[in-house]
């Protein structure tokens, strides 16, 4: 753990982008009845190409708020 819980959530962030990535990568390479399966249980009805899109924009967005 970083002295600062900031930079721990920076951290837990940067990962979370990277499963993402890594699960928007594996889905890309299921069956359309897979893909349609895991979409129908996701709590928000998305892929994992969503959620990594949000990570990304979640990760910039606060970065650039941090720069200023």
């Amino acid at each position: 753990m970083s002295q600062s819980p900031l930079d721990d959530f920076l951290y837990h962030l940067k990962r979370y982008m990277e499963y993402t990535t890594e699960m928007r990568s594996s889905f890309e390479h299921l069956t359309e009845r897979e893909k349609q399966m895991i979409i129908e249980a996701s709590p928000s009805q998305q892929g994992p190409e969503e959620l990594s899109k949000h990570a990304y924009e979640w990760h910039d967005a606060l970065y650039s708020t941090l720069k200023k």
